[in-house]
C-alpha cells in the first residue's frame, strides 16, 4: 500500500473522504482550500497532501488562489518580521542561560536591567533630537545670558577653566566640574535667545521633552504592572497547573541543540522545586499552634522596632554628611577635595549597603515563606533607599534653594542662594556624582569583594573562609541598587540632560559585570522564588521612584526662580512661565481650547469619566471572580459525581462476582 492509499484510508476513517472515494476525489480534496492543521493526519500525511495540492493538474479559481497566495505571503512576512525582532532582541541568549541555571527569579533581575536600558535610551533620543541638536545648530546662542535683574551679585558665573592642571582635569571626571561643568552635559551650557526669526522654541522643547518622557515612562511602567499583576493574580487564585501537567506539557519539542535542552530541563526543575517548596511551607503554616503564633508575632514586633531605629540613625547620618559637604563647599570652594564632595553619596551608599543586609537577616528570623521574605525585604529596603534619597534632596534644596530654614539673607537678593550662581548645574553635579559613584560601587563589589571572597573560599582551608564560602546573589539588594540609581537619573534629567546617556553605558556594563559575578563568584541560592511576583514588585518600586522624581522636579519647574547667570530660563521668573508665553502666540480659538482643557471643570469631568471606567472594570473583575469561583465549585462537584459513579460501578461489579 503506497502513501496515497494510506492517506485515503486514514481520511476515510475520519469521514473526510467516503470509502468509495477514488483517486480523483483525493486530488479534488488536495485542490480544495482546507487548512492542513484541521485535518486528522500525521505530519507525514499532511506533507503528502501538500505535495498532492502542488502537483494536481486542476487549477483553483482565481479568487481562491489569490487568497491562498496572500495568506501565504502574509504569514511569511510575519515570520520574517518576528525572526528579525528575535535577532535584534537584546541579551536573549544570556537571559535564557541565566534562567536555566539559576531560575526565573534571578532572570527577572536581568530582564529588569534591560527594561531600564530601554527607558534611558528613550530619554537619550528625546534629549538629542529636541534639545541638543537645536541648541547646537542655533545661531542665537550666547555665552553669558542676561537675567531678569541686572544685579551683578547674581551674575558672577565664570567659565574660565584654562588654568586647571592635569590632575584637576582628572578629578573633574569624578566631580563634574571644570570642562564638564560648561559642557552640554549640564543645564548651564544651554544658552539660546528666543526671537521672532527662530520659530523653534528651545525653551518649550526643553520642558515638554522632559515632561513627555516622564509621561511615557509612567505609561510604560503601568502597562508592565498590569501584565505582571494579571499573572500574579492567577497564582494567588491558585490557577497553577498540577505537577503532572507541568511535567507532560512544558517541554518544548522544537529544541534541537543539547545546550538548549539542558537549560530547559533545569528551568522545569526549578519551577517544580518552587511549587513543592510552597506546598510544604503552606502545610507547615497550617500546623502552627497558638503559642507558636504568639511567639512569632512578638518576634516580628521587636524586629520591626529595631528596623525603625536603624532607619532613623541612617537619616541622621545622611543629614550630617550633607550639611558638612555643602558647608565645606561654601568655605573652601577653590580647594574642595574629591572626598568631601563624595561624602553624601558615600554615606548613602554605605547605609544602603549595610542596612539591607541587616534587614535581610532580620527578615529571615521572622519565619516567612521565601516569596514573602523577598517581598518584605524589598518593601523595607525600598522605603529606606527612597527615603534616604528624599532626605538628601531636601537637605540639598534647603542649602541651595533656601527651602525651609535656609539662610534668608543670602536668598533675598536672587531668589536662591547667591553662593550657587548656577544652582541647576550644582544640583546636576550632585546627581552626576551619585550616578557615577553607584557604578563604581558595582565595580568595587564585583572585583574587590565578591572575587576575593570566592578565591579565599576556593584556595583556603580556614574554617572562617569555608563558613563564608561564595556569596549568594541577593536579588532584592541588586534590584534596590538599580531602582535608586534610576530615581537619581530621573531627578537629574532636568539639571543634567545627558545623564541618561551615561546611565545607558553604566547599565550595559552592569549587565555583564553582574552576569560574571553570578556565574563565577556566586553560588546558587538555596531559596527560589517566583519571577511573576518579583516582576510585579520591581515595577511597583520603579513607579515609587518615578513619583519621587515628580515631586522635586514639579516644585523646581513651577515655583523656584531659575539661575540668572546660566541656562535657558534666565528671562523667566519660573521655568513654567515659558509655556504660557509660547502659547500666547497661538490663535485665540486654540488658546481657549487649551484653557478649557487645563481648567478645573475639565479636570473634574475627566475625573468623573475615569471613575466610571474604573468602576466598570472593577465590577467586571469581581463578576469574573465570582464566575471563576462558581466554575471551580462545579468542577469539584463533577469530580465528586464521577467518583460516586465509580463507586457504584465497583459495587455492581462486586455483586455480580
Amino acid at each position: 500500500m503506497d502513501g496515497t492509499q494510506v492517506l485515503r484510508h486514514r481520511l476515510a476513517q475520519h469521514d473526510v473522504l467516503s470509502d468509495s472515494s477514488t483517486e480523483d476525489s483525493l486530488e479534488e480534496l488536495g485542490s480544495q482550500e482546507l487548512l492542513l492543521r484541521d485535518l486528522p493526519c500525521s505530519m507525514k500525511e499532511k506533507r503528502l497532501l501538500r505535495q498532492l495540492r502542488a502537483s494536481t493538474g486542476r487549477d483553483v479559481s482565481g479568487w481562491v488562489g489569490w487568497r491562498q497566495r496572500q495568506s501565504r505571503a502574509q504569514k511569511q512576512f510575519q515570520e520574517g518580521i518576528w525572526n528579525l525582532v528575535r535577532i535584534f532582541q537584546l541579551w536573549k541568549p544570556p537571559l535564557d542561560e541565566i534562567g536555566g541555571n539559576f531560575g526565573p527569579g534571578i532572570q527577572s533581575y536581568f530582564t529588569f536591567l534591560r527594561f531600564l536600558l530601554f527607558i534611558n535610551f528613550l530619554a537619550v533620543l528625546l534629549a538629542t533630537g529636541f534639545i541638543l541638536l537645536p541648541v547646537t545648530i542655533s545661531q542665537n546662542t550666547t555665552i553669558f545670558p542676561t537675567g531678569l535683574s541686572a544685579d551683578p551679585e547674581c551674575m558672577k558665573y565664570s567659565s574660565n577653566v584654562s588654568y586647571r592642571s592635569a590632575w584637576q582635569r582628572f578629578q573633574d571626571i569624578f566631580t563634574g566640574e571644570g570642562f564638564l561643568e560648561y559642557s552640554y552635559l549640564f543645564y548651564g551650557a544651554y544658552h539660546v535667545t528666543q526671537d521672532s526669526k527662530n520659530r523653534y522654541n528651545v525653551h518649550l522643547a526643553y520642558l515638554l521633552s522632559i515632561l513627555g518622557y516622564f509621561f511615557a515612562c509612567l505609561i510604560w511602567i503601568l502597562q508592565r504592572i498590569v501584565a505582571s499583576m494579571a499573572r500574579w493574580q492567577m497564582l494567588r487564585w491558585k490557577f497553577k497547573p498540577r505537577v503532572s501537567a507541568r511535567i507532560f506539557t512544558e517541554w518544548d519539542f522544537c529544541i534541537q541543540s543539547p545546550e538548549a535542552a539542558t537549560l530547559k530541563q533545569k528551568n522545569i526543575y526549578n519551577h517544580l522545586k518552587i511549587d513543592l517548596a510552597e506546598q510544604i511551607r503552606h502545610l507547615q503554616n497550617q500546623q502552627r499552634t497558638r503559642k507558636q503564633l504568639a511567639k512569632l508575632y512578638l518576634l516580628r514586633l521587636l524586629i520591626n522596632g529595631v528596623i525603625l531605629l536603624l532607619t532613623g540613625a541612617a537619616f541622621y547620618c545622611i543629614h550630617a554628611a550633607t550639611e558638612f559637604s555643602q558647608g565645606h563647599s561654601q568655605k573652601n570652594a577653590a580647594s574642595l577635595d574629591v572626598l568631601s564632595q563624595y561624602l553624601p553619596p558615600m554615606v548613602i551608599s554605605i547605609v544602603n549597603a549595610i542596612l539591607p543586609l541587616l534587614f535581610h537577616v532580620l527578615t529571615q528570623l521572622e519565619g516567612y515563606s521565601p516569596n514573602t521574605e523577598v517581598n518584605l525585604t524589598l518593601i523595607r529596603c525600598v522605603i529606606l533607599k527612597l527615603s534616604s534619597l528624599g532626605m538628601f534632596m531636601f537637605f540639598l534644596g534647603r542649602r541651595v534653594l533656601c527651602i525651609g530654614s535656609g539662610s534668608a539673607a543670602q536668598c533675598h537678593q536672587c531668589g536662591y542662594n547667591k553662593l550657587y550662581q548656577c544652582w541647576e548645574t550644582h544640583i546636576g553635579q550632585e546627581m552626576y556624582k551619585m550616578t557615577l559613584f553607584s557604578f563604581l560601587t558595582t565595580l568595587a563589589s564585583a572585583f574587590l569583594i565578591s572575587l576575593p571572597r570566592r578565591l579565599i573560599a576556593k584556595h583556603s582551608s580556614c574554617g572562617l573562609a569555608q563558613w563564608l564560602g561564595k556569596e549568594e546573589f541577593l536579588v532584592p539588594h541588586n534590584v534596590l541598587d538599580i531602582v535608586a540609581a534610576q530615581t537619581v537619573i530621573w531627578i537629574g534629567i532636568y539639571f543634567c540632560p545627558l545623564l541618561p546617556l551615561l546611565a545607558c553605558v553604566f547599565i550595559f556594563f552592569t549587565f555583564y559585570i553582574k552576569k560574571y559575578t553570578l556565574f563565577q563568584n556566586c553560588q546558587p541560592s538555596t531559596q527560589l522564588f517566583r519571577a511573576s511576583r518579583s516582576k510585579f514588585l520591581f515595577q511597583i518600586m520603579l513607579l515609587l521612584g518615578l513619583f519621587q522624581a515628580y515631586v522635586p522636579l514639579g516644585y523646581v519647574i513651577s515655583r523656584v526662580s531659575p539661575s540668572q547667570a546660566c541656562g535657558l530660563f534666565t528671562n523667566y521668573s519660573t521655568p513654567w512661565e515659558a509655556v504660557p508665553k509660547a502659547l500666547s502666540h497661538l490663535p485665540m480659538s486654540t488658546q481657549r481650547a487649551l484653557s478649557y482643557v487645563t481648567s478645573n471643570v475639565f479636570c473634574f469631568l475627566l475625573l468623573m469619566v475615569l471613575s466610571l471606567i474604573l468602576t466598570a472594570y472593577v465590577s467586571q473583575v469581581q463578576a469574573n471572580r465570582h464566575i471563576i469561583e462558581r466554575l471551580k465549585r462545579q468542577r469539584v462537584q463533577c469530580v465528586k459525581e464521577k467518583w460516586c459513579l465509580v463507586r457504584k460501578l465497583a459495587q455492581q461489579l462486586v455483586k455480580q462476582l
